[in-house]
């Protein structure tokens, strides 16, 4: 686990996606009273010649430039949101060690959906799965704009919960973000296949219901308003629907953690490309969950 004061972590890259990260990272560091460190990787070494030559030094001056302004950028942005001491890195690294090598000490990374291949493309671009299995601590995917809008914060921060351990975790990310956030709790259990033979679907729907409330119990909800809901429909779609009237979606990271192989897998990628708002993904392995 992550030590008290560990800051929230943005990845900018200069894009627009990048900003509204940046944008979201510096609200939810000003509502849980941390620090915000944003970082903008160079990725030097797609720039050695053969993988081995030095690229020129006015090459890597000019990415310093532009990384610089980047910050500059992003550090602005955040002095809006109510976070003007934000720090800023340039890393040399590429873009998924340098944020993988963030997270050791972060609370929290925060990302775009897309951008310009660096930073703000990576759980939805080629190195998801290097960042998805080695980040130490939780990642939001920052996706649409609807969390932007006049009145967002009165919508429901939405999570699914399977039964697993992995998903009790999820729940209590859940909650602890509607707490920070004033903001009232869906908690989701889907079911997307046929009911066993001569067993009524009512009873399916019935036996989620039970699951759901002994979850719920089974943490204190405080002053969170808490819907549970129980349908028969595939997870990944009712979660894209969902995420329309939403403005968080807490997930696992993987497997049973929330909805069984959302992440790192195709139904994990479809819905990181097309979820309405910021999707929060949950450490839940062993590797990841201890520092």
């Amino acid at each position: 686990m992550t030590a008290a004061g560990s800051p929230i972590v943005a990845g900018v890259d200069g894009s627009a996606e990048s900003l509204d990260a940046v944008r979201w990272a510096a609200r939810t560091a000003r509502l849980r009273e941390a620090p915000l460190e944003i970082v903008h990787a160079l990725d030097v070494p797609a720039l050695l010649a053969g993988g081995v030559v030095p690229p020129p030094e006015e090459m890597v001056d000019a990415l310093r430039a532009r990384g610089r302004r980047a910050l500059r950028t992003a550090q602005e942005l955040a002095a809006a949101q109510g976070v003007p001491d934000a720090a800023t890195r340039l890393d040399p690294d590429r873009a998924a060690q340098a944020l993988i090598g963030a997270s050791r000490s972060a609370a929290l990374l925060v990302v775009g959906a897309a951008g310009h291949g660096r930073l703000t493309s990576l759980l939805a671009g080629s190195v998801a799965a290097a960042v998805g299995t080695h980040a130490r601590c939780d990642t939001v995917v920052v996706r649409g704009d609807s969390w932007d809008e006049p009145g967002a914060s009165a919508r429901p921060v939405v999570t699914g919960v399977d039964g697993s351990e992995a998903g009790a975790r999820v729940l209590a990310t859940a909650l602890a973000e509607a707490r920070t956030r004033g903001a009232p709790l869906l908690v989701l259990h889907a079911w997307a296949d046929s009911p066993p033979p001569h067993r009524d679907p009512r009873c399916v729907t019935e036996a989620g219901r039970r699951l759901l409330g002994e979850r719920v119990l089974a943490h204190d909800t405080g002053d969170v308003e808490v819907e549970q809901v129980v349908v028969h429909a595939h997870p990944r779609k009712e979660l894209v629907e969902r995420s329309g009237t939403a403005q968080l979606v807490v997930l696992g990271d993987r497997g049973r953690g929330g909805f069984p192989g959302l992440l790192l897998g195709s139904t994990g990628q479809a819905l990181l490309h097309h979820a309405a708002c910021p999707v929060h993904l949950v450490r839940t392995t062993a590797e990841n969950t201890s520092a």
